[in-house]
């Protein structure tokens, strides 16, 4: 298959990057319903003057057709990190089928991800949590695993590409009143203070037979642990070789390799690395040895590439599967390692929408997720 043409970018920082934010607004927004023609009393959207969070725009008719949900502001001083989520149940009122997916980020964001939740209670007052975890913050039960947590659903990594349309017939699922969790993860690089904050926008289909689809979120771990790491909430993670990235050199990780479900088709696929990661590729290859027809090459891990497939999904047969590489340059003095700190930690995983479900594979610790 072609790799999908995508035109040269000019990059900057992504606190220099100017972007419309207007349809936020100055005010603390929690809850965001999108302005549009008045829905009915039977409406999938709930319709109320007094919503249940703050902060909708114009008058209370929301649009039967669309839902932005957004978090923040976030103030963050020059130089500051902040993780923050909050978690609410959207404004339904029966079942809804999510056809396609966007987000505006405002500047200094490193991403905002959309989780189902399976929390029973809202906390819609921001509060700090641990960046790209679906526990949380739940402490890990004496079993180990998380059969429980929440299913990232959806991760916005770039100011103007985050749009994701799903392919014709397929959507994602979320039952009426859906308990949902926004997660905004800032890095404010600037010498002055930022004011965080961002929204994703879901837009309905109109049917109920849809193919559910689900996500793929899968890595390269174990390189990028101390030696002697263990964690019994991830599969694996035993720790190997390098152990971390040496400091004052740039170091490229060993191809990895993974070989999807049978007959699952991926219509969408982004990188996520941290600060000193400086290039991530992912392939269409038959094992990690061997290379392949290449789909995201991302030299910049503040805005990586985000390749969709939604006309012409990714299909595999036989031994096929998608292998990745990730590169860093460590400047500093020190060994860096796998965490969720964008300025002092790093990450090498993936990001694969897909269809029909077969679960998602962060939840269910699929054997060759994590490496």
């Amino acid at each position: 298959m072609a790799r999908p043409q995508i035109g040269p970018r000019q990059l900057r920082p992504r606190h220099e990057r100017s972007m419309n934010f207007h349809a936020l607004g100055a005010a603390p927004l929690l809850l965001l319903l999108f302005v549009g023609c008045s829905s009915s009393k039977n409406s999938t959207v709930q319709e109320s003057g007094t919503p249940r969070d703050s902060g909708v725009l114009g008058d209370a008719a929301v649009s039967s057709q669309s839902l932005s949900l957004s978090i923040g502001p976030i103030p963050l001083s020059a130089g500051e990190e902040r993780t923050v989520c909050k978690r609410f149940r959207l404004p339904t009122t029966t079942a809804i089928q999510v056809t396609q997916l966007d987000a505006i980020l405002a500047p200094g964001s490193h991403h905002l991800v959309f989780y189902r939740s399976v929390a029973t209670d809202e906390h819609t007052d921001l509060y700090d949590c641990p960046a790209l975890d679906p526990s949380d913050g739940r402490a890990a039960p004496p079993s180990g695993g998380f059969p429980d947590q929440d299913v990232p659903i959806y991760i916005a990594e770039t100011t103007t590409h985050n749009a994701l349309t799903l392919p014709d017939g397929v959507a994602y699922k979320f039952e009426s009143g859906q308990m949902v969790r926004l997660e905004a993860h800032y890095l404010n690089a600037s010498a002055s203070s930022i004011e965080g904050q961002g929204a994703v926008t879901l837009t309905l289909g109109n049917g109920t037979d849809y193919v559910p689809a689900d996500i793929m979120f899968c890595g390269s771990v174990q390189p990028l642990l101390p030696a002697g790491y263990t964690n019994a909430r991830l599969p694996g993670l035993t720790g190997a070789p390098p152990y971390g990235i040496a400091p004052g050199q740039e170091t490229t990780l060993p191809w990895q390799f993974m070989s999807p479900p049978s007959g699952v088709h991926i219509f969408g696929l982004t990188s996520h690395q941290h600060k000193q990661g400086v290039g991530m590729r992912i392939e269409k290859a038959t094992d990690a040895a061997t290379a392949g027809t290449q789909l995201v090459d991302s030299p910049n891990w503040d805005d990586p590439e985000f390749a969709k497939f939604e006309s012409e999904p990714l299909t595999f047969s036989g031994n096929e599967g998608l292998r990745w590489q990730c590169k860093y340059n460590n400047m500093g003095s020190d060994p860096i390692y796998f965490g969720q700190s964008a300025q002092t930690n790093e990450m090498c995983f993936f990001w694969a929408y897909y269809y029909p479900s077969v679960g998602s594979f962060i939840s269910l610790g699929f054997p060759q997720c994590w490496q």
